[in-house]
């Protein structure tokens, strides 16, 4: 009976023992000290202390990531402490290994959308990481968070640290001879069509070409401010440059994912109309822009604002995107929520929503919240609310809507409704309202097509695929080779309604960053659009990326 005792007593003094040290380490943290790492950073967190931030992304200790592209994301400050109103100044991010225990990137005050969202992009390596930029694959790390509020003592004005262990996954090997793009279906190939191309991000058929060598068959955005036309005979010009009035240039995933997005053609007389984002005082903003052409659409001219929304601040990544052309002869606007959730289900604000616009950029009548009596503002422009990236969208020939929307661990396929709110508050459950399919984890879902028999012939696709979604799966941002979380096709049935599983139709298999980011139906395939050029040495914007296309050669 002595020696239970004084077993449990041992264990009660060791676990008090502990847990002061544990303390000690967080209050050194949180006054702002420089206290020595310990010989690994804190791996079982236990309960937050008060005030210390909520990690939200990565969703779980544990959590596999990709080494390229780490989410960080964590829950807003509370805006009352001491019972006094605080205001959220900046947030600091730290990434420690585990095995040596080191910090290996640090983003040490920033404000803006990433007081709550970072990316790697958004800090710096640092110690044996300096000369890095991604994390090891298959290796454990902690992320560190920590607010700084607007309280004038100092000691303060830091809130505790909070956690999170996660985990990189392992990197993939190309598989041996089957090509810088492995197709995973019998009877399709892959062709590269053109190249030279910096940062290709969404590209347009041109409607009715005809096979002419001299025409336009399609127009490619590159982010960081040109369009180019690629001909029928799949050579390649410049149709309008000098698009941005900032430099765009910045870090992968991050600051440098900004500029030239969406892009669709008017079929009723060639013009080009394209997504922006503009400086002014140092902000971005989102307009479209009509481009009119007098050599036939190999060049612009002639370029015009259609719809400027001068008050509604973007930043990377989270922009707007996609544009379409409906049945009813209207434009569709995907705006991303600038990483401000809460802008999404505000019928005042553009962001996070999909637009519905008359083609001289005014507000159609029988938009669902038109009402010109208080004056034309962001609600009358409003078809659907409540997205968070709403990156691609693509007409079926039943004249439906559909959209991919990238998430929080976890990515959306919904159909886009009149009037409907999808939803989106910031928490990752809010992502799973009207939605066809989730994926999980996130594969970052960027463009649809349709292969429909009354446009180019079914793409020259088999019947068995008439009606079917096909969608690019970017993966994680600027990543080296093959990844299991995407860079692939994917392909989605139909029944009643309802999708099925996806069908992979190919994926990269290359040792190079290349990845699916734009996808069309063509006269003769599936186009798309790979993002970065296909070697791990080259720089995001090096101009020598790809546009390829799938084309059906045989029995399936």
């Amino acid at each position: 009976m002595k020696n239970r005792r004084f077993l449990i007593t041992a264990t009660l003094v060791a676990v008090v023992l502990a847990g002061i040290g544990y303390l000690s380490f967080r209050q050194a943290y949180s006054s702002g000290a420089a206290p020595q790492p310990p010989a690994r950073p804190v791996r079982t967190l236990g309960p937050a202390l008060p005030g210390s931030p909520a990690v939200t992304e990565p969703r779980a200790d544990g959590h596999l990531v990709s080494g390229a592209d780490v989410h960080m994301e964590s829950a807003p400050m509370p805006t009352v402490k001491g019972g006094k109103k605080v205001k959220h100044v900046c947030t600091e991010w730290e990434i420690w290994s585990v095995e040596p225990a080191e910090r290996v990137w640090h983003s040490p005050c920033v404000g803006g959308p990433q007081l709550v969202h970072a990316h790697l992009g958004d800090g710096v390596f640092e110690n044996s990481f300096a000369a890095r930029r991604d994390l090891t694959a298959d290796r454990e790390y902690d992320l560190h968070v920590r607010y700084r509020d607007d309280t004038k003592d100092k000691v303060k004005r830091w809130s505790p640290w909070g956690y999170r262990a996660f985990r990189t996954l392992p990197q993939r090997a190309p598989l041996a001879g089957a090509g810088t793009w492995h197709v995973r279906q019998d009877g399709y190939r892959v062709e590269e069509v053109a190249g030279g191309f910096q940062l290709p991000v969404h590209l347009a058929m041109a409607p009715g070409h005809t096979g002419d060598p001299a025409t336009p068959m399609f127009y490619v955005t590159e982010l960081y401010g040109q369009i180019k036309v690629v001909k029928g005979d799949l050579s390649t010009a410049v149709y309008a440059k000098n698009l941005l009035n900032f430099d765009p240039r910045g870090t992968f995933p991050g600051t440098g994912e900004k500029g030239v997005t969406g892009i669709v053609v008017d079929p009723a007389n060639g013009d080009v109309l394209a997504s922006v984002l503009y400086e002014r005082g140092g902000v971005h903003y989102p307009k479209v822009v009509r481009f009119s052409s007098s050599d036939g659409g190999l060049t612009a001219s002639k370029q015009t604002t259609l719809l400027d929304m001068p008050a509604e601040a973007q930043s990377a990544a989270h922009q707007i995107s996609q544009l379409t052309i409906g049945p009813d002869g209207k434009l569709y606007v995907h705006m991303g929520d600038a990483m401000l959730a809460h802008t999404a289900k505000d019928l005042n604000s553009f962001r996070g929503k999909i637009l519905r616009v008359n083609l001289d950029g005014s507000a159609p009548a029988d938009n669902p919240f038109y009402d010109a009596e208080d004056g034309i503002t962001a609600r009358d422009y409003v078809y659907a609310s409540g997205f968070r990236n709403p990156f691609g969208g693509a007409w079926r020939a039943d004249g439906s809507y559909y959209q991919v929307e990238n998430g929080t661990a976890i990515d959306r396929l919904s159909r886009v409704d009149k009037g409907v709110d999808y939803g989106w508050d910031g928490t990752r459950d809010s992502m799973l309202k009207p939605k066809l399919y989730i994926w999980s984890p996130s594969t970052a879902p960027t463009a649809i097509a349709f292969v429909d028999p009354d446009t180019h012939h079914g793409s020259g696709f088999p019947k068995s695929k008439h009606g079917h979604m096909f969608v690019a799966e970017s993966g994680p941002t600027f990543a080296t080779g093959p990844q299991d979380n995407g860079k692939r096709i994917v392909e989605f049935t139909f029944d009643g309604g309802k999708v099925g599983k996806p069908k992979t139709l190919l994926e990269y298999n290359g040792t190079g960053k290349a990845t699916v980011v734009g996808l069309a139906a063509g006269p003769d395939g599936l186009y798309f659009t790979a993002l970065y050029p296909d070697a791990d040495t080259a720089a995001p914007d090096t101009p020598a990326a790809k546009i390829y296309r799938v084309r059906y050669t045989g029995a399936e």
